[in-house]
């Protein structure tokens, strides 16, 4: 009966770790536009940087959540990752160095987060939630 509480592997933690990076590329994003912000363009700035704060907040909150192995962080991560791997391919031709960047990062999370590992944990983190409801 001593069932122990599985902890976050290290691909885990490599997930949340980078997801966090992101977060802050995010913030330093929405910082740099508005430091560059034209009276002709303020509400786009403004919006803008809101928008990079906002996705920035809810990634962390996701990395919180995968760190606590909470099922629900895999689905917002792996869609906010599949949007990277999208913006990579359109920066390919402008910026290869940031497309790069963009699509190792995404690719390494989306590997942390399906790893057969990953899953089998998940797994039995939900096996274990559901046997203590019962």
């Amino acid at each position: 009966m001593g069932h122990t509480t599985p902890s976050p592997t290290p691909r885990i933690k490599a997930a949340a770790v980078v997801v966090a990076a992101e977060a802050l590329a995010l913030v330093a994003f929405g910082v740099l536009d508005l430091r560059d912000m034209h009276p002709d363009r303020a509400v786009l700035a403004v919006g803008t940087s809101i928008f990079f704060f906002a996705y920035a907040g809810l990634q962390l909150l996701a990395a919180r959540g995968l760190l606590r192995l909470s099922s629900w962080a895999r689905g917002p991560l792996a869609f906010t990752q599949l949007i990277q791997l999208g913006l990579a391919w359109n920066l390919r031709d402008a910026n290869p160095t940031v497309a790069a960047v963009f699509a190792i990062a995404a690719a390494l999370v989306m590997w942390c987060l399906f790893s057969p590992a990953t899953n089998r944990l998940f797994a039995e983190v939900d096996a274990e939630a559901r046997a203590s409801q019962q």
